[in-house]
């Protein structure tokens, strides 16, 4: 086996690894394996992620995250770095059993809490880490049912509008960078009530604006994508244009998943790839490290106005 094609067998064992040693802490009844790894849609680049079910208190995080936190160092120092999000979107045994006890509208009141609003569509498509859960298993099969039931795609709809509305509402009055931010999350709002309206979802943020483009070809919504993507900050010509002065590491990356894609033939050009990832990390910046923004992230939009008009619309 070449090392080119060896990512899935190390993803398979990583898998298998953290379910074990993080199934087995104090606390915990099982563990989902949601994202595109659950999905069975993994690439080189792929996160694992990981939707604990604790017995009784989501409390018990802690001793997880030390654990996710002594497995990722392990891993980064003994091979191939690998990502591992997991405590974030996490339920109890009571609330499984009560959600699954539910009718699709009346799962809808459960949405205005983040853990379900996201953990919903994270672990659609997933499994249980043991196959012998009844629980965790049954929890997942429930989800890939009720995920895009009319009701629950209706009320997120309106989540994604709210959303919309109100990053534009304040990005008037907001100062240029911080504006900024707030059209593209505005944008960002837009395509996934879009999304949301085909029946489709996202997946991995370093490919999500390639894959949005061609869904919406499919749907017959491209010129939809292409204002959206404008309005967001990653537009095919301007994004990758800004790549070219990205950071070192950046570059590095965009390097790396253009090989990853490529080599699970996925449909994607260079500047697609370099698109994506700086779109991503140019929101990974603001969020988590301002210190390293720079002219790359293309910010403040200098079409701030027009932006905000035409979203405002």
């Amino acid at each position: 086996m070449r090392p080119s094609e060896r990512w899935r067998e190390l993803l398979d064992e990583r898998v298998a690894e953290a379910a074990r040693l993080l199934g087995s802490a104090g606390g915990v009844h099982g563990l989902i394996v949601g994202g595109s790894v659950g999905r069975g849609e993994p690439w080189p680049m792929s996160d694992i992620d990981l939707l604990p079910i604790y017995l009784r208190s989501r409390d018990d995080d802690a001793q997880l995250e030390a654990r996710r936190a002594e497995l990722v160092d392990w891993w980064t120092g003994s091979g191939r770095a690998q990502a591992l999000d997991v405590g974030k979107l996490a339920f109890t045994v009571g609330e499984v059993r009560d959600a699954m006890r539910r009718t699709p509208e009346q799962v809808v009141g459960l949405l205005g809490d983040q853990r379900w609003f996201h953990g919903l569509d994270k672990a659609y498509g997933g499994r249980a880490a043991d196959l012998g859960d009844e629980l965790t298993s049954g929890f997942v099969a429930w989800i890939n049912v009720v995920r895009f039931h009319p009701a629950i795609v209706a009320a997120r709809r309106e989540t994604w509008r709210t959303t919309a509305a109100e990053a534009v509402a304040t990005a008037a009055t907001a100062e240029p960078a911080q504006a900024t931010y707030l059209v593209r999350e505005a944008a960002r709002a837009l395509r996934m009530d879009l999304l949301e309206s085909w029946g489709e979802r996202l997946g991995s943020m370093g490919r999500e604006w390639t894959r949005f483009e061609r869904m919406a070809r499919r749907h017959g919504q491209q010129e939809a994508a292409r204002r959206l993507a404008v309005l967001a900050g990653a537009d095919v010509e301007t994004a990758s244009r800004r790549a070219e002065v990205a950071p070192v590491w950046l570059r590095e990356r965009i390097d790396l998943c253009l090989r990853a894609r490529l080599a699970v033939g996925e449909e994607v050009t260079a500047a697609e790839n370099a698109r994506d990832q700086l779109v991503a990390y140019t929101l990974h910046v603001v969020r988590k490290r301002p210190d390293l923004d720079g002219p790359w992230t293309g910010s403040p939009e200098p079409r701030l106005d027009r932006f905000l008009t035409e979203l405002g619309r």
